[in-house]
């Protein structure tokens, strides 16, 4: 049985994108891209748990610099990747305190 594709949104600046699987076809050679015109990222499927995350927050990444057209390169958005998901993984109530709607120290 084919695992279903589940499409899933977040808005940047204000504007609504998708995040969904891609398949073989259409990432031939990327295990994600971020296709800032059509406000979408793709991550293939035939990743494992810790791929995918570090290739979707890689491609979150993508989706900022492109539209701030900060025109940084592939290796400093692949080790911005590698250094907030080592910092989330380590210290998760970082991310806690962004949920919060009063910044309490």
């Amino acid at each position: 049985m084919k695992k279903q594709q589940t499409a899933k949104t977040f808005k940047l600046f204000s504007q609504e994108w998708q995040i969904r699987s891609g398949n073989e076809q259409e990432l031939p050679d990327h295990l994600g891209l971020c296709l800032p015109d059509q406000r979408k990222i793709l991550l293939h499927e035939q990743q494992d748990d810790v791929s995918r995350k570090h290739t979707l927050l890689h491609e979150l990444l993508h989706s900022i610099e492109q539209k701030l057209s900060l025109n940084i390169t592939e290796t400093q958005v692949d080790l911005m990747a590698l250094g907030l998901l080592d910092l989330f993984r380590n210290n998760p109530e970082l991310l806690a305190i962004f949920d919060d709607r009063d910044l309490k120290l």
